[in-house]
């Protein structure tokens, strides 16, 4: 192809020129316009799912739903399933009450009610971390 024309800006008179310097500038041009049109799928095609791009420049498109059926079942532990939780323990730590001192539907006192029901269960949690320093030293006789 002897004239040279960008592809972004091409116009009917280049296409006609093109056209009259034979079958194989045509063919060039075509090519090039193809592969343009795939870079540029290519670049629209990209997201922040399948590349580097950050979700910020996805735009406004909604994202596909989720192609799982809902389940019959709940979601949790099932019924029969044993499960692994942590053993209850017969000696604890410590022991921390949560007296309820008024009601919650009317606001009025229960200081001076005997309680009649209450929950108990165990909180296992882990203690803080801290750093243990030793001297350590070595006598040379």
């Amino acid at each position: 192809m002897n004239k040279k024309v960008s592809d972004q800006n091409i116009s009917e008179s280049d296409i006609r020129a093109i056209y009259h310097q034979g079958e194989d500038a045509v063919v060039e041009l075509v090519t090039r316009l193809i592969e343009r049109i795939e870079r540029l799928e290519e670049r629209l095609d990209k997201d922040s799912r399948n590349s580097s791009k950050p979700p910020s420049g996805d735009g406004f498109g909604k994202r596909t739903k989720s192609l799982r059926g809902k389940s019959k079942r709940k979601s949790g532990g099932q019924k029969g399933h044993p499960g692994r939780t942590l053993e209850w323990r017969d000696t604890v730590d410590a022991v921390v009450l949560h007296p309820v001192t008024q009601c919650q539907e009317c606001g009025a006192s229960l200081t001076e009610v005997a309680a009649h029901n209450y929950d108990l269960r165990q909180v296992h949690e882990l203690p803080p971390l801290s750093l243990h320093t030793t001297w350590q030293t070595s006598l040379f006789l």
